[in-house]
């Protein structure tokens, strides 16, 4: 099937990052699958028939599958985005999504996996220690790369897309802060401790010993070439097997856990929300997992 226009959208949003284009993408693809599915053979067929009933009927087909109600909803911003370009386009006149409401976010929001204190540290300790059957050489790059990475995340709760991003040039290793171009290609600082100097130290150690490509890029594979978020994913998924860790933890789930130990600390939602970089501070609240006795630590006293 011809995707003229949806081809012209992707290029419109060349500016967009990365992770923004490969879920709009997503989004649209499996929505113009869902439509062929139903007997709209041509992407004109598709978009003349983009009806409120056609739009439920898909968003209805999302939850059948189980997925996230996050991934749901990020499918229906994918696609209010594509039409909001056809209406620019003037290829139609409304956007048929306007209508469409995004599902509840309730039943996950209080259950998205995050590892404690005692957790991460079992995780770190499993980066650090060696197999038998692990080649010397390659252990220490992948304990110092991983160690740093994981570590990095765990501190100062950046997307894993932003670290794996992240050039050499970024890190100010003076002041300890690293230079971070977030969603919105919104740029903002956010500041490291002696203990991520000292891995970040180690790595570059390490990293210059290997016979890879000139590359400003900070985390690469073995072989030189920059890593993906599956790369990570899989080890992460290892070394939480080896750990004894049974929860279902991602790279995200990193930046979930750290974002939850800021709150534990007594640190305010606006300050978080800063350093994590969210657009306001009602997505930083769906992070944050505080207990009732370290919330009551901060509850000002009357007597």
């Amino acid at each position: 099937m011809e995707m003229k226009l949806f081809n012209e959208y992707v290029k419109h949003y060349k500016y967009k990052s990365e992770n923004t284009i490969e879920s709009y993408e997503q989004a649209v693809k499996q929505y113009y699958e869902f439509m062929n599915v139903n007997g709209y053979n041509t992407e004109d067929d598709i978009i003349k028939n983009s009806s409120w009933s056609n739009l439920i009927m898909f968003r209805n087909m999302l939850e059948e599958k189980q997925l996230n109600p996050y991934t749901i909803n990020a499918r229906l911003s994918g696609l209010t985005s594509f039409f909001n370009f056809l209406v620019y386009a003037r290829i139609i006149n409304e956007n048929p999504m306007d209508t469409i409401e995004k599902v509840s976010t309730a039943s996950v929001e209080q259950h998205t996996d995050f590892l404690t204190h005692e957790e991460y540290m079992r995780l770190l300790n499993v980066i650090g220690t060696k197999l038998p059957n692990v080649k010397q050489d390659n252990f220490e790059y992948i304990r110092a790369r991983d160690l740093l990475m994981v570590g990095l995340v765990l501190q100062t709760g950046l997307r894993i897309s932003e670290v794996l991003s992240l050039t050499v040039n970024q890190i100010d290793t003076e002041n300890k802060r690293i230079k971070v171009l977030g969603k919105g290609k919104k740029l903002r600082d956010v500041v490291f401790t002696d203990d991520v100097l000292t891995l970040l130290q180690d790595y570059i150690d390490v990293r210059n010993t290997l016979d890879i490509k000139d590359t400003e890029i900070l985390f690469l594979s073995r072989t030189g070439k920059k890593m993906s978020r599956q790369n990570v994913g899989v080890n992460l998924k290892k070394y939480c097997e080896r750990a004894g860790i049974e929860k279902n933890i991602t790279p995200h789930s990193l930046r979930h856990t750290s974002i939850t130990q800021m709150g534990e600390s007594g640190m305010s939602v606006a300050k978080i929300s800063a350093v994590a970089g969210h657009s306001s501070t009602t997505i930083t609240s769906r992070y944050l997992h505080i207990k009732t006795e370290v919330e009551e630590q901060y509850i000002p006293k009357l007597f």
